[in-house]
């Protein structure tokens, strides 16, 4: 399901060969330094599937994701670009911004050198390879959630999409976790790689999504309980964020982890609630909370960019 939070690009074709970079602090990068950086990211990729570092240590500078994007066209861009990213989504706490940002930068540079990424499976594509940098793995979750908008149901065979979801929902932000998408996802294989718990995940996933087709809201909320009970059995949901998604549930609603949480600290990014107001609960805990307003046309080029 996508969030209405946005992320926005914009791209300005420049004079001198160089790729700028307007915020949060202007800086200017060579075509060769974009290069050379991109070889690095690609090395430490291979470093990390050879188990000699951390997923986390393959992305070690703010720009490198930017950075290792732009060298995917650099060699079509005959001219500097200046980029201006605008950005409502929070970093690093399962609102899919990493996913939002290669995918909305990835799209703008094929408008300007022709790259075919116009259409959503080649853009699908592109966005879930890069992300494979920040999360160790190639999935098409969030790639498929952001690219296309709506809500989303991805198997390994087909893809359905829906546009709306039944009942209330709402988006807590818990706080960015202590740790990495990549590292709960090493964790999590590492201790339940062979557990039988994800025949319960496939099937409770099956389930939610024919509350979704049915429009059934009770069904929905019923199955983000469960699922939530199953996140916690594999040890991804921090002691105060599963208080305070208990609270929820004693008043009725539905509420779980929503992205990786986390294995370390008291923060687990993103909450989603349904059938239940959590506002005032939210300040309690002193968490950020921001109605759903579903986004049905995921990332998409503005008209004066084409």
């Amino acid at each position: 399901m996508t969030i209405s939070l946005y992320l926005r690009v914009s791209l300005t074709i420049i004079e001198s060969p160089l790729i700028s970079i307007l915020n949060p602090e202007p800086i200017e990068y060579s075509f060769e330094t974009c290069r050379l950086i991109a070889q690095k990211i690609d090395q430490r990729y291979s470093d990390y599937l050879e188990g000699n570092i951390l997923i986390t240590s393959v992305l070690t500078q703010t720009d490198d994701l930017i950075l290792y994007i732009f060298n995917r066209h650099i060699r079509d861009i005959p001219y500097g670009i200046s980029l201006d990213l605008d950005s409502k989504i929070p970093i690093g706490g399962g609102f899919g911004s990493s996913s939002a940002i290669i995918s909305a930068l990835s799209l703008a540079l094929s408008a300007i050198t022709g790259k075919t990424l116009q259409k959503k499976e080649k853009l699908i594509e592109e966005t879930s390879y890069i992300e494979r940098l920040q999360h160790g793995k190639s999935g098409i979750i969030d790639s498929t959630a952001i690219v296309t908008g709506g809500i989303v149901y991805v198997n390994p065979f087909h893809t359905i999409k829906h546009e709306n979801l039944p009942g209330e929902w709402w988006a807590i932000n818990t706080g960015k976790p202590e740790s990495s998408t990549g590292e709960c996802v090493s964790f999590v294989d590492q201790y339940f790689s062979h557990s039988n718990i994800w025949t319960e995940f496939n099937a409770i996933t099956n389930q939610m999504m024919d509350g979704v087709q049915k429009q059934d809201e009770e069904k929905v909320y019923s199955s983000i309980r469960t699922n939530q009970s199953l996140l916690q059995a594999i040890g991804v949901v921090p002691q105060s964020v599963a208080r305070f998604i208990r609270s929820i549930e004693n008043k009725g609603g539905s509420a779980k982890i929503s992205g990786a949480g986390s294995v370390r600290g008291e923060q687990a990014g993103l909450v989603l609630v349904g059938g239940y107001n959590p506002q005032e609960l939210a300040i309690l805990y002193g968490y950020t909370c921001n109605k759903i307003k579903g986004e049905k046309n995921g990332t998409m080029l503005a008209e004066n960019l084409c």
